[in-house]
């Protein structure tokens, strides 16, 4: 039985405007030459645009730099169902009141503009643009294009924690219709530090909590677990059956239990302060969202151990500039990445190229129905609770398959656990 995809994203361009030092631009296995898909080749998804209900035409590129940008969305409309959405996710700079007419006119009905702030901050982009973006959008749904819906995504770094509410109230001015909160996914070591969230699992967390307090209770620290762990590591040792010990055991059986595994190094230096500064910031907001009617997701402080990809879940497809297609965000392209302070190389998958094979027969090829199949089961390890972590298998750029045996990569991505959004 054929099956068909109900979301897309098409990179119709990797040209950008802008040099912003979190993009995947700038990490050391990011090879994409600047380009733009050709009409031909984006012509070739007409097959499965009778059966999408969601097209975002972005990448790593800004789409405004596409000069058939809105030939492309037009071509689109034609074969899309009727209350389907044509969207694309902006830096601003480009966008007109005049551009957004155009836009609009050629079938778009949804665009976000990508905001680090509306207001001045060192370090951050100039407000300016975001802010004439937002008022060329608001200028156009307020001479008819009430259809439109318009948005925001603020990437949360450290650097504008304190500026989340304060831009959102000010772009609430421009009647936006959603809001898209995501963390960073750092592609240096240097971004690695601007970072405002955790990679401990919320389950892993409340396991050690508890056994923290439990420790303390019977007047030890967490120095002498520190001490049982260092001396685990020499050869002769064989442990004591102290009061620490079999304290330190309980907890790593309670988490064994529930399927979890515990990175103690990064459990220890968890930093408790900053998260729940987050949360206090996210609050405020699910606050704000609830009193303008607006749409919103919020990213967790903590991956959630009950994974859920959405971009399988909600049957997506991404088709790079070149016309390849990859089955999510994660592996769209070929990137390194910092995450808790570990180099993870990412090698970009494709199962076909539109330009060679109708892309509903790729869709349905055995090797993609698997990929489905075997991440929909989530039958595959926490890789960043490990205390191996990251290991030999899951390092490396070249993937095989991970201590499950799995040949799927996604024990190393954190998207399904609920840190990053876009739009999809």
């Amino acid at each position: 039985m054929i099956d068909f995809p109900k979301k897309l994203s098409v990179e119709i361009t990797t040209k950008c405007n802008l040099h912003c030092e979190i993009c995947p631009k700038h990490s050391p296995n990011y090879h994409q030459p600047e380009s733009d898909i050709e009409y031909a080749t984006f012509a070739q998804l007409k097959t499965v645009f009778p059966y999408i209900n969601s097209l975002i035409l972005n990448g790593i590129g800004e789409p405004l730099l596409h000069h058939e940008i809105e030939k492309l969305i037009a071509f689109a409309g034609m074969y899309m169902p009727r209350g389907s959405l044509i969207g694309f996710q902006t830096n601003g700079v480009l966008l007109s009141y005049e551009k957004m007419k155009e836009l609009v006119r050629a079938g778009l009905n949804r665009i976000c503009v990508s905001i680090d702030s509306l207001m001045p901050v060192k370090g951050l982009h100039e407000p300016e643009s975001g802010r004439l973006a937002l008022e060329a959008i608001h200028q156009v749904k307020s001479n008819g294009a009430m259809h439109l819906q318009s948005g925001i995504e603020i990437v949360i770094t450290t650097d504008n924690i304190d500026q989340i509410i304060p831009t959102i109230k000010e772009a609430l001015k421009y009647e936006i219709n959603f809001i898209i909160l995501s963390h960073l996914i750092p592609y240096s070591s240097e971004t690695a530090q601007k970072v405002a969230y955790e990679t401990n699992n919320e389950e892993a967390v409340k396991i050690f909590k508890k056994w923290v307090n439990v420790l303390q209770n019977s007047d030890y620290t967490v120095d002498d677990w520190l001490d049982l762990m260092k001396k685990k590591a020499l050869p002769e040792y064989f442990p004591e059956e102290n009061e620490p010990y079999k304290l330190f055991k309980d907890m790593y059986d309670e988490a064994i239990k529930k399927g979890l595994t515990l990175n103690m190094k990064n459990l220890i230096k968890r930093d408790a302060r900053l998260l729940d500064e987050l949360n206090s910031v996210f609050e405020e907001v699910q606050r704000l969202s609830e009193k303008n009617d607006i749409s919103i997701q919020i990213p967790r402080t903590n991956p959630t151990p009950l994974r859920k990809c959405d971009f399988l879940e909600e049957k997506c497809m991404y088709i790079g500039v070149d016309g390849e297609i990859s089955p999510c965000y994660f592996l769209w392209h070929s990137f390194t990445c910092y995450i808790s302070g570990l180099k993870k190389s990412v090698k970009r998958w494709s199962f076909g190229n539109i330009k060679n094979n109708d892309p509903l027969e790729i869709y349905n090829n055995k090797a993609y129905t698997e990929f489905r199949k075997s991440v929909l089961s989530y039958d595959f390890p926490y890789c960043y609770d490990c205390n191996f972590a990251l290991c030999d298998l899951m390092e490396v750029e070249d993937f095989i398959y991970d201590c499950y045996t799995n040949t799927i990569p996604c024990g190393a991505c954190l998207w399904c656990g609920g840190l990053f959004y876009c739009l999809i």
